[in-house]
């Protein structure tokens, strides 16, 4: 196969994908039909079949690209909780949200409104979970208060995946890197602190 098919399949691909985002933000996954994908893509029903062999297997595909390049980056950013580093949750927030940012229709259409993607949810929490979990190392009784670490783990990664949410539904209002360190300065100090709410017992 030459250099110039590649770019072509290479192409018909990126056409199929972009289409496949587009009609699920507009009608839903479970709405949308081959042809429709082919009509926008602008190829026959034959072309899809050669690179995909039905609509499933175009979602678990587009599914575990963009997850895996999600879980390529976020390895690459080195984490210890104990002693916790802002600078080092901020990178893998950071990487998080430029890595979406790269692929914002794709994340659009699996994470927002009523035709969103629970499946993919699922996924990428778990990417962050294990992240997080990765990087765990308990105060050893030195902590002032006990809690779960199953429990801590679920309110981190439901805080990060909603302000990932909130950061795409509206149009990435603040830059990657402002909304990362914020974020981190929430998780280090506590939002009622954050917030310059002062806690009593």
């Amino acid at each position: 196969m030459n250099k110039k098919t590649d770019l072509r399949i290479l192409r018909t691909k990126q056409s199929i994908r972009k289409a496949f985002y587009e009609l699920i933000q507009e009608k839903g996954y479970e709405a949308i039909t081959i042809q429709d994908i082919a009509d926008r893509a602008m190829i026959n029903r034959n072309t899809f079949y050669l690179h995909y062999q039905n609509k499933p297997d175009l979602l678990d595909t587009c599914m575990n690209e963009l997850l895996s390049e999600l879980k390529d980056a976020v390895v690459l950013c080195p984490i210890s909780m104990n002693p916790f580093s802002i600078s080092i949750l901020e990178t893998v927030m950071q990487t998080v949200l430029e890595h979406i940012s790269r692929n914002t229709t794709f994340y659009y259409a699996m994470l927002i409104e009523e035709n969103r993607i629970y499946q993919f949810r699922v996924k990428m929490e778990n990417i962050i979970r294990d992240k997080l979990n990765g990087g765990w190392n308990p105060a050893q009784g030195n902590s002032l208060l006990t809690i779960s670490k199953e429990l801590l783990l679920e309110y981190l990664v439901s805080s990060f995946m909603g302000i990932v949410i909130w950061w795409i539904k509206n149009e990435k209002p603040l830059p990657a890197d402002e909304v990362s360190s914020q974020f981190s300065r929430i998780v280090a100090y506590g939002h009622l602190k954050a917030a310059g709410i002062t806690v009593e017992e």
